[in-house]
């Protein structure tokens, strides 16, 4: 059996650095020399691995001598961990409990809008109503980073996320309660984790909803449609619920492994895909795509 090599003896050593880190880190904090709402920053370090790793693969190719390779080696891994003890210690603390946002802008002369939402795992409710001059106002409940809420006052795109980052310590809790002018044309896209959402469009002009999720809970109630509005979903184990007005038009194409789809109270089940409904000047083109998906089209939702 050959001998290990070197480079992957000194490979070896980065696991261990990571164990003393995370070790060091957690007597600090039990000597109340960190504070506990710090260790939310040691997640943010994981590119750093990826930097060490690459510095020790190339101090043990380099043509020096191996006790070199080794002191080179040790000082990397040393500089890295009293880096990250620093970086956790000094640094601003991230806020714990729950914190909440509130946001608003007003519409103007708008006509149309645009929503962009980008969050880990959530809890969404949208609704259209009459918000008088305002074009929108957001409620936010979190944990974690403060999520940035940004919104263009002469194009009436509104943007909404939150960077989560790669954190393995704190938890973690995204609960947006999002009203839209029901006097403008809404464009809305949402890019989230799991997710619970529930979006009430009865009142809202609505042109066109893009939903990419993971495994996720949709409540979808629609109002009357102007031309073909497409609607859709994209995600992993999803189950979604859309309702629309008595004699709207529509047509679902539901795809992925294990799919059922309930379009006004007909059953339909296959493995791979399923369409149903009809097309018309109005109406709703609704996709769902995702490994095992349960989906219902009715026609209960009131437009106000």
């Amino acid at each position: 059996m050959s001998a290990r090599t070197p480079g992957y003896r000194y490979r070896g050593l980065i696991w261990p650095a990571v164990l003393i880190l995370i070790g060091a880190v957690a007597l600090l904090v039990n000597t109340n020399l960190i504070a506990a709402d710090r260790l939310y920053r040691l997640g943010d370090l994981w590119p750093l691995l990826l930097v060490v790793i690459g510095l020790v693969l190339l101090v043990t190719r380099m043509p020096i001598s191996p006790n070199a390779s080794a002191i080179a080696a040790a000082l990397i891994l040393l500089v890295a961990i009293g880096g990250s003890i620093a970086y956790v210690a000094v640094g601003p603390s991230v806020p714990t409990g729950t914190q909440t946002m509130d946001t608003t802008a007003p519409g103007g002369k708008l006509d149309h809008g645009a929503v962009d939402i980008t969050v880990g795992g959530a809890t969404l409710k949208i609704t259209g109503t009459d918000l008088g001059s305002d074009l929108f106002r957001s409620h936010i409940e979190y944990q974690g980073p403060p999520p940035d809420v940004s919104v263009g006052r002469s194009t009436g795109h509104i943007e909404i996320s939150q960077n989560s980052g790669f954190h393995i310590f704190g938890p973690q809790r995204f609960t947006l309660d999002l009203k839209l002018s029901s006097t403008v044309q809404w464009r809305i896209a949402v890019h989230s984790g799991a997710a619970n959402d529930t979006y009430d469009f009865t009142k809202l002009q609505l042109t066109s909803l893009e939903d990419d999720t993971g495994a996720s809970r949709e409540d979808i109630s629609l109002g009357t449609p102007k031309g073909n509005v497409p609607i859709s979903v994209n995600g992993g184990a999803l189950t979604v619920h859309v309702h629309r007005p008595t004699n709207t038009a529509a047509r679902v194409n539901v795809s992925g492994g294990a799919v059922s789809l309930d379009f006004d109270g007909q059953q339909h089940h296959a493995v791979g895909s399923i369409s149903a409904g009809i097309e018309a000047t109005d109406m709703f083109s609704i996709s769902v795509s995702g490994g095992a998906c349960t989906v219902t089209v009715d026609q209960n939702s009131q437009t106000g």
